[in-house]
């Protein structure tokens, strides 16, 4: 059968495809099963959320449907991460980011910032200083959301509490605690710490019952005008000057009583040293003495001995045959004589053999004046050769 000639020329591919997904299309149970499958993934879409991690939810209630959705407003209910229930266009997920954010006022002012990206940035904080300077300031503040329902509650939903907690406080606080430092004050670690606490804390005491908190306030690159600059500079020279002075005042004296201590310790060596010499000196005595006494009671027992020696041997000449003794040593001393020329007649002569004259002329006793008298009464007659 020929097509009518006013029909497209493609028609009959069409009306081929048709056909074969007609035959290909569920038909019964199939189809009851794929429309079902259909509309629990369409249901499932529209009536859940997802809250990603790091993030938690609060629900809001726009048209409350009884048994449903419960009293319209805020709910106090906080949703952590996972996938939460809703009902679509009666109910809607408030979200916010449980990671620290920033806020960073800077010299480069606003720019384009990524919400994922956790960084707000503004202009810089302009502080006026106790002595009239003005200083723009680098600020970072980092901070976090604690309790998402007092932070809608208070601020509103979306970023209202950056905007409102964050960033319009921010040079308030600092003004009330920056603005009590001097320009070069800023430069000294522990004040500009100190005061960064303290912008921290005064933070937190406005925060904290909103549902935010403050972790870190941190400053960084003062920026002053030119002559303020000079000034500065000029002050902080007339500063270190006389601290400069302070300090070499404070060495001087440290010095001097440096050496009144060494000169008091070198008195105490020196009484220290003549103890000592004194000591040893008397020691040194003490020996002496010792040494003396004893080698005099030495000496003295030594004398006692030779004079007891020498009495005994003068007791031994006057003893029995003491008369020989001295025969005997004179004839040693006799003996190394080679000629000896006496006189041998008269009466004083020297007559070796006659040894009776010769006793007496040595004052000698004789034999027989030695024995004694019984010697005498046993030869009867003397002088018999």
């Amino acid at each position: 059968m020929n097509p009518p000639s006013g029909s497209a020329p493609g028609a009959p591919r069409f009306a081929s495809l048709g056909q074969t997904l007609k035959q290909l299309a569920p038909t019964g149970l199939p189809l009851l099963v794929v429309l079902l499958l259909a509309l629990f993934g369409f249901l499932y879409a529209v009536c859940t959320q997802y809250i990603e991690p790091d993030k938690f939810a609060v629900k809001q209630v726009d048209v409350p449907v009884p048994l449903v959705t419960g009293a319209a407003g805020i709910h106090t209910n906080i949703y952590q991460t996972g996938i939460q229930w809703r009902m679509p266009g009666c109910e809607k997920f408030l979200v916010f980011p449980k990671s620290v954010r920033a806020v960073t006022l800077h010299s480069k002012g606003k720019a384009n910032e990524d919400p994922e990206k956790f960084v707000r940035y503004e202009d810089a904080a302009h502080i006026q200083t106790s002595d009239g300077f003005s200083i723009n300031l680098d600020v970072s503040i980092l901070y976090r959301v604690t309790d998402p329902y007092k932070v809608v509650h208070e601020f509103g939903a979306g970023t209202l509490y950056e905007q409102n907690g964050i960033v319009f406080q921010a040079e308030t606080f600092l003004k009330q605690t920056m603005g009590t430092l001097r320009p070069e004050d800023f430069f000294d670690a522990s004040k500009r710490v100190a005061k960064q606490e303290e912008t921290r804390d005064r933070f937190n005491e406005f925060l904290a019952p909103k549902g935010l908190k403050v972790d870190h306030v941190l400053i960084r690159y003062p920026q002053y005008h030119e002559a303020v600059q000079a000034r500065i500079e000029a002050r902080n020279i007339q500063e270190q000057t006389k601290q400069k002075n302070i300090m070499e005042a404070s060495l001087a004296q440290a010095l001097g009583a440096l050496k009144e201590v060494e000169k008091q310790g070198e008195a105490n060596l020196s009484i220290k040293l003549m103890e000592g010499s004194n000591y040893v000196t008397r020691l040194s005595a003490q020996m002496d003495s010792y040494r003396r006494k004893r080698v005099s009671e030495g000496n003295k027992i030594i004398a006692v001995a030779e004079a007891e020696k020498q009495r005994m041997i003068n007791d031994s000449y006057q003893g029995a045959g003491s008369e020989r003794l001295v025969g005997l040593q004179w004839a040693k001393v006799l003996s190394g004589l080679d000629t000896i020329v006496l006189e041998s007649g008269g009466p004083n002569g020297f007559n070796p053999l006659d040894m009776n004259s010769l006793m007496k002329q040595l004052n000698l006793k004789g034999p027989a004046a030695a024995a004694g008298p019984e010697s005498k009464k046993t030869t009867g007659i003397t002088g018999q050769p």
